[in-house]
């Protein structure tokens, strides 16, 4: 069984764990956001599902995406500057770095994270979950090679 067939079959053994039903619809949407292997809008998920599931509505997509939601299976992303949610399969403690210029989402598992936050908390009085994940804002890779090369230019 290939890792996204097992994945696949994880989502769909908790929904139906959680009483809700395993239907055509759900299974779709656990798909598309397991094709995506990113940080998907509800659009991108829709559009992805409505492709191979004309009949399909918005409506399920967002229900499904909220009970997923609610189980803790995936987990929300709000991204400032972003008028959309993303959706983020990575529901164990890790940083979202957030590229300012593509808008590019990547994933980064640390064994500090807990330790940062520690200090944070610390510092602030903040109660910080590291479950909760952090969100990053900078220039990925190619965007900060491109803006590099524009300020040589002058």
């Amino acid at each position: 069984m290939n890792q996204l067939s097992s994945k696949l079959n994880r989502l769909l053994a908790q929904l139906e764990a959680s009483g809700r039903r395993v239907t055509t619809q759900r299974i779709a949407v656990c798909e598309a956001l397991l094709a995506h292997s990113g940080h998907p809008t509800a659009a991108e998920v829709y559009q992805h599902v409505h492709a191979a599931h004309p009949a399909i509505s918005q409506a399920t997509v967002y229900n499904t995406l909220s009970a997923l939601e609610e189980l803790s299976l995936i987990r929300v992303l709000h991204i400032v500057g972003d008028d959309h949610a993303h959706y983020d399969l990575g529901v164990d403690p890790h940083v979202n770095a957030v590229c300012t210029r593509c808008g590019r989402i990547t994933d980064i598992h640390t064994d500090t994270l807990e330790a940062l936050l520690g200090l944070v908390a610390t510092r602030s009085g903040y109660q910080l979950s590291p479950s909760e994940g952090v969100i990053v804002y900078g220039l990925c890779p190619e965007c900060a090679s491109i803006r590099a090369a524009e300020v040589s230019s002058f």
